[in-house]
């Protein structure tokens, strides 16, 4: 296995460069703030993202806790690597996850600035001064470990020296340590956002019951309702997708499910 490494302090664009890197040099494993990961692919690890202090961040990228850890190691012996990236912040951070992974040595040692020029670098540090960090994986990858946190894509058309190309797509977060406090969505604010949403729905005649659930950032919704017809009912699905991705759009808490009850109905008479 050849390990590949790139070095540069944080807020540099190490994660915005890893996918253009990799892909150059047909790299398709990359190690990145505690995930491991696999053609744009998480496969095994935790994100540091999902850390709630600096501190917790810093100790998951660098496999300190044993279970994570482990976890990974495992990944790594049954995947049949020849080339991985390792992203690090210093040559001392690579040297341990390397150590703690039970890795070979480093190959090459890969510097931000010998990869991004300084107005890359300058912007990459503007927009950490506002709390942002990419992940070199696809949004889809990262939804469901992102709950409460602030998720944007970010697609670049990417070409190799050969001349063939392919579209890069990244994930800009904000972590939870990267807010100054904290804040909190009271249920009836995710009541009403429901509410909102079903009074713009014709189908649905009455509420009869709705409970929110919240339970660590992960919102299960239960609905009680009253149709107006029984050809309505083929449309419930669409009612659900709505609720859930306008309740995920306004509130950046994911939802499990909606659940939808229907204890009442009235039958038109011609």
């Amino acid at each position: 296995m050849e390990i590949y490494a790139l070095v540069g302090t944080s807020g540099t664009g190490k994660s915005y460069k890893a996918l253009e890197l990799a892909y150059e040099n047909d790299i398709k494993y990359i190690i990145d703030d505690g995930l491991l990961i696999h053609k744009n692919k998480i496969i095994a690890g935790i994100s540091a993202k999902q850390a709630k202090t600096v501190m917790g961040a810093v100790k998951r990228a660098i496999f300190n806790d044993e279970n994570h850890r482990e976890d990974v190691k495992l990944k790594l012996q049954e995947e049949n690597i020849d080339k991985i990236l390792i992203l690090g912040t210093s040559n001392k951070m690579i040297n341990q996850i390397v150590e703690k992974l039970d890795m070979k040595e480093v190959h090459k040692i890969i510097n931000i600035e010998d990869i991004s020029s300084n107005n890359e670098i300058a912007i990459a540090k503007e927009s950490r001064k506002k709390g942002n960090h990419i992940i070199p994986v696809p949004t889809i990858e990262i939804k469901s470990i992102a709950s409460g946190m602030s998720i944007n894509s970010l697609k670049r058309f990417f070409r190799k020296n050969n001349n063939s190309y392919k579209i890069i797509e990244k994930t800009i977060i904000r972590p939870t340590f990267s807010y100054i406090g904290k804040f909190y969505i009271s249920p009836n604010v995710i009541e009403q956002i429901i509410y909102y949403e079903i009074d713009k729905i014709q189908q649905i005649e009455k509420i009869n019951k709705l409970e929110v659930v919240n339970t660590n950032n992960i919102i299960n919704i239960y609905l009680n309702i009253k149709i107006n017809d029984v050809s309505q009912i083929k449309e419930i699905y669409k009612i659900q997708k709505i609720i859930k991705d306008n309740v995920e759009k306004i509130t950046l808490i994911n939802v499990e499910k909606v659940n939808i009850y229907i204890n009442k109905l009235t039958k038109n008479f011609v």
